[in-house]
């Protein structure tokens, strides 16, 4: 059973770090474009720090749960 599941793992952590790294982009684009446009750059910061903690909530969640589920 484990073989089956480990490509889903390798596939979501992958999406995980590619977002990951979309939010840090969006992060570094708000800060270098902060004195242009001050309510993108802030929408862009904002919006980047609030998906990277919904992935961090929902990942840490779903990883509790699908070991305790997969260990019964």
């Amino acid at each position: 059973m484990s073989e089956s599941r480990g490509p889903l793992w390798k596939h979501r952590r992958r999406l995980i770090y590619g977002t990951y790294g979309l939010c840090v982009t969006m992060i570094i684009f708000g800060m270098l474009t902060y004195r242009s446009d001050t309510n993108v750059s802030r929408e862009l910061i904002v919006g980047a720090v609030s998906l990277l903690t919904v992935i961090m909530s929902a990942y840490t969640a779903f990883a509790t749960l699908d070991d305790k589920w997969h260990d019964v």
